[in-house]
């Protein structure tokens, strides 16, 4: 084999090796690019669920009393975690292990104690994303084309 058919033959796989493999990395950068922006997702998606603020004189929900009202909402279910509510007016998270369904519910409790939504954590988008972005990197689908 003379130097120029190897040099068209390595530029040729060279181009298909591309043809495979640029619209995995691509769909890889976007996944990944977009999961950087998580928080903002998550706020954006949370702000529909803050619930109406609370009244001059009023105090605020201790937390004992926003786990009791998530755990009255859904009965049966066992604390799993706590998140501090971000900010002034946004909501404290209390995730629920549910007993009888299996999987957990994210319990949205408003500043004034009530339950304003309650949501399946695969449901939201960041969750969405981060399941179409991890397997490319993993398993039988990934594992091969990242090596390659």
């Amino acid at each position: 084999m003379d130097r120029t058919t190897l040099y068209r033959t390595i530029w040729r796989w060279h181009f298909y090796a591309g043809l495979f493999v640029i619209p995995f990395i691509l769909l890889l950068a976007t996944t990944g690019s977009l999961y950087l922006f998580k928080p903002q997702m998550d706020a954006w998606e949370e702000s529909a669920w803050r619930g109406p603020p609370l009244a001059k004189g009023v105090a605020p929900a201790t937390p004992d009393a926003q786990v009791a009202a998530a755990l009255a909402a859904a009965p049966g279910a066992t604390l799993r975690n706590y998140r501090l509510p971000r900010g002034a007016g946004e909501p404290a998270v209390v995730t629920l292990d549910l007993a009888h369904e299996g999987g957990t519910r994210e319990v949205f409790v408003g500043t004034a104690g009530r339950v304003t939504a309650i949501v399946d954590p695969e449901q939201r988008w960041s969750n969405w994303l981060q399941r179409l972005h991890d397997p490319l990197l993993h398993r039988d689908l990934g594992g091969p084309l990242v090596e390659t």
